[in-house]
This record gives structure tokens, C-alpha cells and sequence, in this order.
């Protein structure tokens, strides 16, 4: 079982300086989210991101209150350390985690550890047969994707791609963050706030499935999304 994660906008509002924000502006609109490809780079194209383009400071720009995970205005996630050890334990060295300094409205640095989270690298999971999705532009344009179709949610993966990774984004399916059932169950154990859990799909071996036996047993459940939120 895999998950969508998405962070949520609660009370607080946080976010970067013009300048920071221009300087991460211009780096997007300049970069390839990969090479050989016309695809813009973005927060959630599983694009290395040069950390001289990194904002060292955010600021609260209205309430106190801070999250495990915070929409920043601009784009971009930031998160504690505690969501940080979690995702370094099950998917150690692979991701960015950029610190910075969080600021209160006064100029007052807040003591805990925060970072800019950026998922890096994506891959080819989903098994077209088995997921409720369109191909969009496939056949006319090199860069094409999946969009979702009218109807409940489906989406199968192929574990063999996924392997090890704890968390990843989907190279047809991208502009979010999927992750294992193990870093979910992770985030839920130590209690980890102000995130949800969206689309569950689920993880089944292509080998199996291409079988006769596997195509005709393989199995799909399909659940209400879960949150968990601090609002």
C-alpha cells in the first residue's frame, strides 16, 4: 500500500522574503526537471534543487503555532525534524533537507530544527491497466501524463519499481509525494501532525500480475482518505 501525502494549511501562515522568493522563481523557470526533457523543474518534479538557491531564513507571517509539516506561501514544504529522522531512517541520504531559521513576526528566531523538505528523483510505478486515469497527450507529446478519470479513486503500483523507497514521485503522475505504507505507519507511531493521507493505492508485483494466474486473482482495496491534522 502506498499514499499520497499532502501537508495542509492550518492557523499558521509562513513564508519566505521576496528576494528568497525570486531567487527560488528564477531557478524554476530556468531549470529542466530533467535532462533531454522540456519539462520545467518544480517542487514536486523530483528535481536536485542547488542549495545556494535555498532561502536560510522563513518567517511566520501570522500566528504562533508551528507543524511537523507547513505549506509555505510560495511553494515548497517545510517540516520539523521529526519528520526528517523518519524519512532518513527508512530512506536514508536520498531526499533534501535544507534548514533554515524560522522567525516570528518580531524578528524572534523560533528554537526548533526546521527544513525545506524536497523529494528527489522520480520513477514509473503506476500499472496503467489496473489505475482509473486518462493518458494525457500521449502520442502527440513527448512529456505526456496521467490525469484522473471521473469516478472513485484507483491507482496501482509496481512494487519491483518502488523497491526500497520510502517516499518518491511518479513520473507521469507528479505535483505530489507518494509515500510507502511504512513511513506512514512511521509518522503515525510518533504521533507526527498537520499532514493527510490521500489515495490509497495499492502495491502489487507486475511479474505476478502479468501471469495468467496473477490477472486473473490480483486484488485491489481501495479506503477512505485519512487525516491527521492538529485544526
Amino acid at each position: 500500500m502506498a499514499h499520497i501525502i499532502r501537508g495542509m494549511y492550518g492557523k499558521s501562515e509562513i513564508g519566505y522574503s521576496e528576494d528568497d522568493y525570486q531567487t527560488l522563481r528564477a531557478f524554476f523557470d530556468q531549470s529542466i526537471a530533467y535532462p533531454g526533457t522540456i519539462v520545467r523543474a518544480s517542487w514536486h518534479s523530483g528535481t536536485w534543487i542547488p542549495p545556494e538557491v535555498m532561502p536560510r531564513l522563513v518567517r511566520l507571517k501570522r500566528a504562533k503555532t508551528m507543524y511537523d509539516w507547513m505549506l509555505l506561501r510560495g511553494g515548497g514544504d517545510l517540516v520539523s525534524s521529526r519528520f526528517r529522522n523518519a524519512v532518513e531512517e527508512l530512506d536514508p541520504g536520498r531526499h533534501q533537507f535544507f534548514p533554515v531559521i524560522v522567525e516570528d513576526r518580531n524578528g524572534v528566531a523560533r528554537p526548533d530544527e526546521f527544513f525545506i523538505f524536497n523529494v528527489v528523483g522520480r520513477i514509473d510505478s503506476i500499472i496503467e491497466e489496473r489505475s482509473n486515469f486518462n493518458a494525457s497527450g500521449r502520442g502527440h507529446v513527448e512529456c505526456w501524463s496521467y490525469s484522473r478519470r471521473v469516478g472513485p479513486w484507483q491507482c496501482a503500483l509496481d512494487a519491483a519499481v518502488i523497491g526500497d523507497r520510502a517516499c518518491w514521485v511518479e513520473h507521469r503522475y507528479s505535483l505530489c509525494v507518494f509515500i510507502s505504507d511504512r513511513l506512514a505507519a512511521l509518522l503515525k507511531k510518533r504521533k507526527l501532525n498537520s499532514f493527510r493521507l490521500d489515495e490509497y493505492s495499492e502495491e502489487i508485483s507486475r511479474q505476478f500480475f502479468d501471469s495468467p494466474r496473477g490477472h486473473l486473482t490480483a486484488n485491489f482495496s481501495f479506503h477512505a482518505p485519512a487525516t491527521n491534522s492538529t485544526e
